[in-house]
Parts: structure tokens; sequence; C-alpha cells
């Protein structure tokens, strides 16, 4: 199962209360699906907060449209800490190009960005403004619209485009997408140590004789403020061309990137340097989404221009032929750079994870019990298989605990039960496999009411590590 609905992708209510007004209209905008032509897709349909906010998807390289057949022309980047991209523009003393948004760069801010995917035929294929808010005038979210942006503010369809751009904007600024809580993150802070691999990675990561990751994906603070993992440059990895992806638009596509926006050949195949913050949870990878698993896109770096390791590049001629291609890693090596990059996935917590067991059972540690008129409570839970059938399997919970934790255990990314939908969201589960290696997964459950018992259907899952 890969495919998710917009409408079952819902944040923590106890997140989505603290945000202020203009963050929260922009909350309900990025989750309406009935803002597309035809109505189902919303900005969370790419954007999915189960994959930090990247396309949960993963039978395309590139978005399905709100038409059937409709895709778009490139994998869609991760919304998370777009606040922090600068504007698009030429660094005169570098030489380089720098920000922008867009993996192209060819829309200067936030604001503007919001504005294209509504219009898009390849995407929520609205015919023009107006259609986009008269559907806002008949949204259950009218009122606080103008509430927000006063009461003519639905009046004139130009200024109400900007208001719908602002608002989207703010909740992409909020702190739900630029939470900063990453293990990493601890580790900066001197909260936790990372392990043995994982330092040795961080290690290789930064050394300029090694992986020399750290020139493009800075990982240190800067100014106070914790490391974006990018440095908001182009360029061009000689990423080899997707298959998948000239299936659904031909056998000549090519984006060229940022020559496209520049204007200019000698830019052509190069995008913006993304940043790594949870880039385990956001496969594919590359703007063509060519690789499916992080240690493929690091193995690529390591040892793309080995003979007959790779096909040959989509464009050739602006290929970075300095900094990547023939690193020397060793496997371990490989493994121990990927092992670091797991770290800066949000979310970490320092206690127990949700664990599921060999025998079919789940074990939640810490599950949050949110509604909206009812305060916020923390339990511990058993979820024991009762059947599978088309892919959705059954659980029962068969123990329930109602706990007393202390403030300073972290608790804004555990597992989450909301009364108010009957959803109960784990944003992270692991496995362990005979051969001793773990996985983990993001997974969500439906409650169902058989006999009036606690059980839960299986609707999603996707492993991330």
């Amino acid at each position: 199962m890969t495919h998710v609905f917009a409408d079952q992708s819902k944040l923590s209510i106890e997140q989505i209360r603290n945000l202020p007004i203009m963050q929260s209209l922009g909350h309900k905008i990025f989750f309406d699906t009935n803002l597309s032509n035809p109505p189902g897709q919303a900005c969370s349909s790419c954007h999915d907060p189960k994959t930090a906010f990247s396309d949960p998807d993963l039978d395309l390289p590139v978005s399905r449209g709100a038409v059937e057949g409709k895709t778009g022309t490139i994998n869609a980047p991760i919304v998370m800490y777009t606040a922090f991209i600068p504007a698009f523009h030429f660094d005169s003393e570098e030489s380089l190009f720098i920000g922008g948004q867009f993996l192209d760069g060819r829309e200067t801010t936030l604001e503007e960005q919001a504005k294209k995917p509504f219009l898009n035929p390849d995407e929520m294929n609205n015919p023009d403004k107006a259609s986009v808010i008269e559907k806002i005038r008949n949204a259950s979210y009218a009122a606080e619209f103008k509430l927000v942006f006063g009461q003519d503010a639905l009046d004139d369809v130009d200024k109400a485009y900007d208001y719908v751009a602002s608002a989207l904007a703010s909740f992409e600024r909020s702190a739900i997408l630029s939470p900063f809580t990453s293990k990493y993150d601890y580790y900066l802070a001197g909260a936790v140590k990372l392990s043995e691999q994982e330092e040795r990675g961080l290690q290789l990561f930064e050394a300029k004789d090694k992986g020399n990751c750290a020139a493009c994906h800075p990982s240190r603070p800067i100014d106070g403020r914790p490391p974006l993992f990018t440095d908001f440059t182009y360029d061009n990895l000689g990423i080899p061309s997707n298959q998948k992806l000239l299936e659904a638009k031909g056998a000549d596509f090519v984006d060229i990137g940022l020559g496209k926006t520049a204007k200019d050949d000698t830019d052509n195949g190069k995008f913006r340097v993304p940043t790594l913050r949870n880039i385990a949870k956001t496969a594919p990878y590359m703007h063509n989404g060519v690789f499916t698993s992080l240690r493929e896109a690091v193995d690529f770096y390591n040892t793309r221009d080995i003979d007959g390791k790779w096909p040959k590049p989509e464009i050739a001629a602006t290929m970075n032929t300095e900094e990547l291609g023939n690193l020397g890693l060793s496997d371990q090596e490989v493994d121990d750079i990927v092992a670091f990059m797991r770290t800066l996935s949000d979310g970490y917590e320092s206690g127990e994870h949700a664990k599921i067991e060999s025998a079919g059972a789940i074990n939640l540690p810490y599950v949050r019990i949110e509604g909206q008129d009812v305060a916020s409570k923390i339990y511990s839970v058993r979820m024991e298989q009762i059947t599978a059938e088309q892919n959705s399997p059954l659980y029962h919970v068969t123990q329930l605990k109602e706990l007393s934790l202390a403030d300073d255990v972290y608790l804004n990314d555990i597992p989450y039960y909301s009364l108010d939908t009957g959803i109960l969201e784990i944003p992270a589960i692991k496995k362990e496999h005979e051969n001793g290696k773990q996985s983990t997964y993001v997974a969500q459950f439906k409650q169902t009411t058989p006999n009036g018992n606690l059980v839960f259907e299986l609707g999603y899952y996707k492993e991330w590590q």
C-alpha cells in the first residue's frame, strides 16, 4: 500500500490547536481536497506529513495530478524547512545562483510558489483563479478567511488569491514544518550521544578527503541557528534518467532545471541542493526520483565514475566532476554515512519506541489520546493482530494503561489517537528482522466497531529506514 488520501493525513490535534489563526487557516487550505478540478487533491496529497511533507506514493517518481493519467514533471520536494530558503538571486562573489522555490528556483518566495499548483494542469488543474476562490467561498473555513483578511476578502479575485497564498506560506513557516527535533539536534544540544556508527558517519560526512557531504550540506550551526543541511546552491550531479519517468512523460523528456530559469545553457541539469533533514523519510531521491533508497543515493555519489556502474547522465555537459564520482568509500563507510543521515529525521524520541513483534503484536509504550473537547492523556497500548485480508490486517487492543509522564519527556511526535476521527497515527514503529537488522515504518490505523471492541484496521504503512 503506497497511496495516501489527503483527508486521512491529519496532524496532531495538539499541534493544530497551537497554531495562530493565520497559520491555522493556511493549514485548512493545505489539507482541503476540494480545491482541485476534479475534487480529490490537496497540497497535502503530494506533501504528506506522514513522510515529512513529501509525496508518499512510491509507485511513481513524480506526483499524480487531479486528472487521471496526468503527472508532474519532477520529484516533489519536501515542504519542511522551506521557510529558510532565501529569495532566488545570483551571488556575484561566488558566481552562483542561490535560493528560490521549486528545485529550479523559478519562484522567488513561498507566496509565489503557493499560487502555482492550483492552476497547473498536471497538478490541481483549476482553469483560473476565480474557480479557486469560488471554492474557498464555499469552504467550511470561509468565515475564518474573512476574519483573517477582512469581510470583503473574497470579493476581489486577484486579492483573494494573494490572500490564499499568504495563508499557505504562513502555515509553511510554522513550527510544525520546522521543528528541529531530530536526534542530531538533541546531539548538538548535548542531550543525547550518537552511536559509534552514527559518529563515524558524521566524521565521514564532514571529512574533505572522504564524503565531503558538508561542502554542500553544512552540518554545523551557523550564527546560533541549527544547520539546515543545504547551502541553497545549484548543481548537476550527473543523475541518470529514470525509466519510470520517461514512460510517464515520453522517451525524450528531460528537465533542464536551472537552465530554464536562468535562460543559460551552462546551467542545464542543475537543481537546488535540497535539505537533508528528514531525508530517510522522503524516498525516492533526486529531482527525477531515480534512486529508491538512501543507500543507493549515497553509493551513487561514491561510485558514479566507475566504468559500467551507472547509466549515462541525463545531461553530461554541466556535470560536477570535482566533488563526487569516485570517493573511494568502502561499503562500511557508505553504511556509516547513511546511519548518520538517519539521525536527521524529526520526531526523535529518547525513550522507548513503538515495536512490531514477530507474533503479530504491536507494543506502543506511549500513545497520546486527543480530542477537540477533552484534555490529552498518555497511555501505553498493546495491539494484537486478528486476521489479514486484502493487505488490511485487523488488530484489537488487548492492553490499555493510562500513564503519568514527566514534563521533560519529548512527546511531540509519539503515536497519537484522535477521538474525533478514529485514526491512530504512528510516526515511527520499529521491527526487528531475523537477520538482526531493523526497519522503521510509518503507519496509520482506523478504528472499526465490530461487537463494540477496540479494533483497528491498518490503512497505510511505508518503510522509511
